[in-house]
């Protein structure tokens, strides 16, 4: 499950056939709209051009497994006894994913996924394979809060998410239709892009691949971001939307 179950919920929920050739993978992803033979379709948009029309995000998808999620973590960057290296958590970072702030100063450093050689100053070296990070010296001791995504094994996925009941598996291929949450509603979502800031009230757009980003050359999304995904917290981003359909 790709969106949080008892803190989404919208006042519209629509079944719409899904668009030849399109496969929608997760549940918690935005949809668009498209007319194929006079019949509104919903699809995942592979690249955004800012012209699509928005329908509202995937609610139920029978056959979705997830195999990507987001996380939060406040690692204490270390002097001892691996100076200035740390594992997250989490191995398989998706690159381009990673948020790294220092707590301290709200220094966003610069993410450098090329993990050999030194660490420039304000940026920190991830080597997304196995979730490795390298810092400068300036941040040694230092808390840093670090936000990023993650690709997940089968059984991860399973033990974090549950399993469908082989009954209910493969509908989504068999049947070919999606239920969209739409109208007016809340979404708490680990379909975003983890990299981008949410905590300024940034404007949203409709990211590649039916993520929400900041700043993207999608739509602009009918939604206003209140919750941002945190380490205390949940890892979602929760955002309040009004679409109109």
């Amino acid at each position: 499950m790709a969106y949080d179950l008892k803190l989404t919920h919208s006042s519209l929920y629509l079944t719409r056939p899904i668009a030849a050739g399109n496969t929608i993978s997760q549940e918690g992803k935005i949809l668009c709209s498209v007319l194929e033979d006079g019949v509104e379709k919903a699809l995942v948009k592979a690249v955004v051009a800012g012209t699509e029309k928005v329908i509202g995000f995937a609610k139920e998808v029978a056959d979705a497994q997830p195999d990507r999620t987001s996380a939060v973590e406040v690692v204490t960057v270390p002097s001892a006894p691996a100076a200035l290296e740390l594992d997250l958590r989490n191995q398989n970072l998706v690159t381009g994913s990673v948020r790294a702030v220092v707590v301290s100063s709200g220094l966003v450093l610069t993410v450098d996924y090329v993990y050999a050689g030194a660490t420039a100053n304000n940026a920190v070296k991830v080597d997304a394979a196995t979730g490795r990070m390298k810092f400068h010296a300036d941040e040694a001791g230092e808390d840093v809060t670090v936000t990023y995504l993650y690709d997940l094994t089968v059984v991860q996925s399973i033990q974090k998410f549950g399993e469908r009941f082989f009954n209910n598996r493969n509908l989504h291929a068999v049947h070919g239709v999606t239920e969209v949450g739409t109208g007016i509603g809340e979404l708490h979502t680990d379909q975003f892009d983890a990299s981008q800031d949410y905590s300024v009230s940034p404007v949203l757009t409709l990211g590649d691949g039916g993520i929400i980003t900041v700043g993207g050359p999608g739509p602009v999304l009918p939604a206003t971001v209140i919750s941002v995904p945190s380490a205390d917290g949940s890892p979602f981003l929760g955002v309040r939307f009004n679409f109109v359909v």
